[in-house]
Formats: structure tokens, sequence, C-alpha cells
């Protein structure tokens, strides 16, 4: 499923009961999985060279804005995207420092509105 286009599957997965030994002539069921799982192996080998081969989706996506765009466009754009962090970071620490101050305020203000009352 996650393999790309062109990456074929094994048979051997395909079929129910496949690597199974039942019915087989004793003594060749021991030769048949080794080959088998050989060549199982074999096969994943090479699936995984291909897969490590090939360029990853970030190599690719770089590749094509280098050809579209210089790099010294990305450097800005990276600085353009580290100030809007800071943009949003101020607002956050402005509305943050509004909170405190409201609850320091009611805090406060109930304290000097409380009123003890003993009772004997």
């Amino acid at each position: 499923m996650t393999e790309p286009k062109g990456v074929a599957q094994p048979r051997a997965a395909a079929r129910p009961g496949a690597g199974s030994t039942a019915g087989a002539a004793p003594g060749s069921t021991r030769r048949a999985g080794t080959a088998g799982a050989e060549d199982r192996i074999a096969e994943l080998e090479a699936r995984l060279q291909r897969l490590e081969g090939s360029p990853g989706i970030r190599e690719r996506g770089r590749s094509m804005v280098g050809r579209v765009m210089p790099s010294e466009a990305g450097t800005h754009f990276r600085n353009a995207g580290r100030e809007q962090l800071l943009g949003f970071r101020a607002i956050l620490d402005f509305w943050l420092q509004r909170i405190d101050d409201a609850d320091a305020r009611s805090t406060t203000d109930r304290r000097s509105e409380r009123e003890t009352i003993r009772i004997e």
C-alpha cells in the first residue's frame, strides 16, 4: 500500500496458505521453505535498496523550489517566518499579562471587601 508505483507485490503474499507446509512431501519442506525464504529476503533487500535510493519528498521539494526560486529568497522567507512567530509571541504575552493583571486586581478587591465577623 505504501509502495511507490511500479513495485510489484510478492506472489506468496497474495495466495492464501502460501508458505505453509501442508501437503508437501516429508523432507522436501525444509528445502522449499529455505529457498522460498532466501528468495523473499533477496526480494525485500532489492525493494529496500530501491526505496533508500530514491529521494524523499523533502529532497524532491527542495530541488523543485531551487529551480524556481533563488536561495536568497528562501533566507528571506525563513526570516519572515521567524518574525511572524515573534509577532504571535508578542500578542500572547500581551494577553497573558492582561489576564494576570485582571487576576491580581480581582484578588486584591476581594480581600479589601471581606469583613470578619466574630461570633461569640
